[in-house]
């Protein structure tokens, strides 16, 4: 007898260069029947991205080796509560019999709550978390540390499971109640094979003749985006103090630290 196949739905916000080889992999899987749906298609197609600051569009594919949808957006595009609004979600869950419902968007946005409530009366499993590691906000507000400790311990019960990227994360669920079987460790995925590849393209001794570093000098690579929650500032400042001449610090990102 063949084993059973699983139909799974992954709600995102937006293509990333981080989930797409995750989805091929899992696409790849002989159990399981993989569907992505995209609130916006950000990313693979040239868009302004309020966290970089800047139009951007990816270099590498991201919708290659995978199902995926394009689900309409009725919402502004912005970064408010109503910049994802994906009403078709709604029908997609309720007529797709999916096994299992994962939801990257962040509960920030409206896609997220018609995602949930979709998946609940279709008694789905609904599964998502965060990468945050502690109750700090990125915007440094002060009052929505308290408010988080208030209301999270409520959010992350509606999660059927809680996905966890990092360790700091899980201790975070951890503090705040969430039974440690509730929590999947899920680090992000990194292409490996595609490293290598663009690794052998380049020579090393050659760059750093372009870049006038020394073959033996030490160098610190930062490579994100340049906002303040990244702390780019922290590491100029820090390496500035080492006052040394044999090493050398490259940062490359973009965003609105960038000057």
């Amino acid at each position: 007898m063949a084993e059973r196949r699983y139909r799974v739905l992954a709600v995102c916000s937006h293509p990333v260069q981080y989930t797409a080889p995750f989805f091929r992999c899992l696409a790849r899987h002989p159990r399981i029947d993989l569907q992505v749906a995209y609130c916006s298609l950000r990313g693979a197609e040239e868009g302004h991205d309020p966290e970089f600051g800047a139009t951007v569009k990816w270099d590498v594919p991201l919708l290659d080796g995978y199902v995926w949808i394009h689900v309409p957006n009725k919402g502004s595009g912005d970064e408010s509560f109503f910049g994802l609004n994906n009403p078709g979600l709604w029908k997609l869950i309720r007529d797709g019999n999916f096994d299992a419902v994962f939801c990257y968007t962040g509960y920030v946005r409206a896609s997220f709550w018609i995602a949930r409530l979709r998946a609940w009366l279709s008694r789905s499993p609904f599964i998502f978390g965060t990468d945050s590691t502690t109750l700090n906000s990125m915007d440094g507000r002060e009052w929505k540390r308290p408010l988080k400790r208030l209301l999270w311990p409520y959010l992350y019960r509606f999660a059927t499971q809680v996905i966890a990227p990092s360790s700091g994360t899980k201790d975070l669920m951890l503090s705040l109640g969430v039974p440690p079987e509730r929590i999947s460790f899920t680090p992000y995925p990194v292409d490996n094979d595609w490293w290598l590849k663009q690794s052998a393209k380049v020579n090393r001794e050659e760059v750093r003749a372009s870049w006038q570093i020394p073959s033996g000098a030490s160098v610190v690579l930062y490579c994100a985006k340049l906002q303040p929650w990244k702390r780019p500032q922290d590491l100029l400042q820090a390496f500035a103090k080492m006052e040394s001449k044999d090493a050398f610090l490259v940062i490359a990102g973009e965003g609105p630290l960038r000057t």
